[in-house]
């Protein structure tokens, strides 16, 4: 019963790894297309995106991350 146990959460943590990579691979992708996007440094949109800088759509668009705002 042990071992089962011990498989099991090794396998947790192996889908968890896997996961948090995955997520890393997706923040480094969109970090570059924000980078692209905006014309701002690396650094300048890392650090924005680890402070939890949000933008509005409007602001969003005047940077060139959007290409369109719909308005109701």
């Amino acid at each position: 019963k042990n071992l089962s146990l011990c498989y099991i959460i090794k396998t947790q943590i192996r889908e968890f790894i896997l996961e948090a990579e995955e997520l890393l691979k997706l923040r480094k992708s969109l970090t570059r297309v924000y980078v692209q996007r905006t014309g701002k440094p690396l650094w300048v949109v890392s650090e924005n995106m680890e402070k939890g800088v949000f933008m509005s759509a409007i602001e969003a668009q005047a940077h060139e991350i959007v290409d369109l705002v719909a308005v109701k």
